[in-house]
């Protein structure tokens, strides 16, 4: 018996309870492709809120006894250990909705590609449902073909045909776009129209709304972006000036010790950070297929810039830390404070500063590389397109063109056109061929792009409409992303006025009260100060750049190189703050 029978055998009467208590569950289960009857898994729920029950309750009373009973008296504790079993209980239940909702999410990506498909196929003579069937051996749009199983799922499970089993699937995921192609086909079908008409209309329709929803995205990203700069800038300078208050002026009352500004500076604001680039991701309209290779570049990286925090920076913070210390690398950072005169106390910003850049740079190569690459051979290929289709006028095969076209440029495409080209020339099975450019090539478009000309060739002949339909919408697809990134760019603006904003007023903030106690004749330790307080801004500044990278480019890998600047920026404005005299009281 395996786990889920265990627990169905011995739990069934609480899953029963549970599946009363919520029977809205079945349908998301189904919205969620989860093949388990609601009870079973709902009693799954139920044995891991017992277990989780029992657990807190052992290790509350371990507590109590390992303190001797002295917190019985504390409500507080009583109520974090019955937590856990509520959590579980929660998470168990609405499990099935989220599912649902990340499956509605690539499918609200995937569809127009798949609508796509199934307009050049029906342009080549196979079957919106036939189509469907061939997808399934696509691993480009995941989410459809969990979908597709699920159709061909009832069809063979109920007897029902092809078109009753489409119309009952789409009933039951809860997106338009779905629902309107397949219920939408279903019904010409039956009412005698014209299908090929309809899968058309119904793609440049779906397309026309991507745009929408991209003008729209952008419209979020700078709501978000304005929203980080809010929390992240203003909400970081707030906190930065009580510090500096409470460590200049003890006598005033203040309680904000080095330790909390710590936490809030190291802590706080990196996990605030992190809670924004994950809005920004489930917000953006993301790929099925994506490149790491930026991130295998920062995996080399990490441990060097780690190493140099250990050198640079921990010795000038922390000099009591038993850390073993490279000379060389400490003194570098002096020699550098002292050639860009640079006050006292920036030393650990300096080295904090050069040790993210060193963990920066190989990334900003890598994907700097490998963006230009995608871009380029996304270019290449929608030109290529648009000349097979003018040379395919002439009555020439598709497999000819392409090989009379390997002799022209594309650009970043034309070596990948090349390899293409001689396979066919070679006999290579079409699959084979567009194994072999997947292999290569990590953009999800460009794939889609290339899968839909292999399979129009495969299936219809690569007739001149078919090739006519996948040129223009292939040419939909690059204005799309030309339209995306214009509708972003303009929102890497924003960083380097927050990241000034906060460097600039906290050094003045800083400069000022040094100039105060002098006036005042009291001491403060300002380079101890300068110290704690200039070393998390060259941090924040970093992961403001990250944070960035996300919301305007949708990838992280992209922020690393606005990091950088953010630093140099950070630097430069501690650098300025702290020498011209306009920012010191008295001064000209």
């Amino acid at each position: 018996m395996g786990a889920k029978d265990i627990c169905y055998a011995y739990f069934n009467p609480l899953g029963k309870a549970l599946f009363k208590a919520y029977r809205g569950i079945g349908v998301d289960m189904e919205a969620a492709n989860m093949q388990t009857h609601p009870q079973v898994y709902l009693s799954v729920v139920g044995f891991l809120t017992i277990l989780s029950a029992v657990a807190s309750f052992t290790i509350l009373s371990t507590v109590i006894f390992l303190l001797g009973g002295r917190v019985l008296i504390s409500p507080l504790l009583y109520l974090i250990f019955s937590l856990p079993p509520v959590f579980v209980l929660m998470i168990g239940i609405s499990f099935p909705k989220i599912v649902a909702s990340n499956r509605i999410s690539g499918l609200k990506t995937e569809i127009p590609y798949a609508s796509m498909y199934i307009s050049v196929m029906a342009r080549g003579g196979l079957s919106p449902y036939a189509s469907l069937l061939r997808l399934r051996r696509m691993d480009l749009l995941p989410r459809l073909r969990d979908e597709i199983e699920r159709i061909q799922r009832i069809v063979l499970s109920t007897g029902l045909d092809p078109i009753s089993a489409m119309e009952k699937a789409a009933k039951v995921i809860g997106l338009k776009d779905y629902k309107d192609l397949l219920l939408g086909y279903a019904s010409t079908l039956r009412t005698g129209g014209d299908v090929l008409h309809y899968l058309f209309s119904q793609t440049e329709s779906m397309f026309r709304k991507m745009a929408t929803r991209i003008k729209a995205m952008g419209e979020n990203m700078g709501n978000l972006l304005e929203a980080y700069t809010i929390v992240g800038i203003l909400g970081a300078l707030g906190l930065y000036m009580m510090f500096v208050v409470s460590f200049s002026l003890p006598q005033a009352g203040g309680k904000l010790s080095p330790e909390t500004f710590f936490m809030f500076s190291f802590i706080i604001l990196p996990i605030v950070s992190l809670v924004f680039i994950y809005l920004g991701d489930t917000l953006q309209i993301n790929y099925p297929v994506s490149s790491w290779k930026a991130y295998l570049a920062l995996a080399a990286s990490a441990p060097v810039g780690l190493l140099l925090t250990t050198q640079m920076v921990i010795p000038f913070l922390y000099p009591e830390l038993p850390i073993l210390v490279f000379p060389a690398l400490r003194d570098f950072v002096a020699f550098v404070q002292s050639l860009l005169n640079f006050t006292e106390g920036c030393e650990p910003a300096l080295g904090l500063a050069f040790s993210l850049i060193a963990v920066a740079i190989p990334v900003v190569i890598v994907d700097r590389y490998y963006s230009k690459e995608e871009k380029g051979i996304l270019q290449g290929i929608t030109s290529f397109f648009r000349d097979l289709v003018e040379n395919r006028k002439t009555g020439l095969s598709p497999e000819k063109c392409i090989q009379i076209l390997s002799n022209r440029d594309y650009g970043r495409f034309s070596k990948h056109l090349k390899r293409i080209s001689s396979e066919l020339g070679w006999g290579f099975p079409l699959h084979k061929v567009f194994e072999d450019f997947k292999k290569n090539v990590q953009n999800w478009l460009a794939l889609v792009n290339i899968y839909l000309l292999v399979d129009t060739i495969a299936v219809g002949g690569g007739t001149e409409e078919s090739l006519e339909t996948l040129a223009e919408f292939s040419e939909s697809i690059r204005m799309i992303e030309q339209e995306r990134r214009a509708l972003l760019a303009p929102l890497m603006i924003v960083p380097y006025i927050g990241a000034l904003l906060l460097t600039a007023t906290t050094t003045m903030f800083l400069t000022f009260f040094r100039d105060m106690s002098s006036i005042a004749g009291t001491t403060i330790p300002f380079v101890s100060l300068g110290r704690t307080l200039l070393t998390p801004l060259v941090f924040h500044s970093f992961m403001f750049g990250l944070v960035t990278g996300k919301l305007v480019s949708g990838r992280v890998s992209s922020g690393f190189k606005t990091a950088i600047y953010l630093t140099i920026a950070s630097l430069l404005g501690i650098w300025i703050t702290t020498h011209f005299t306009f920012f010191s009281i008295g001064g000209g």
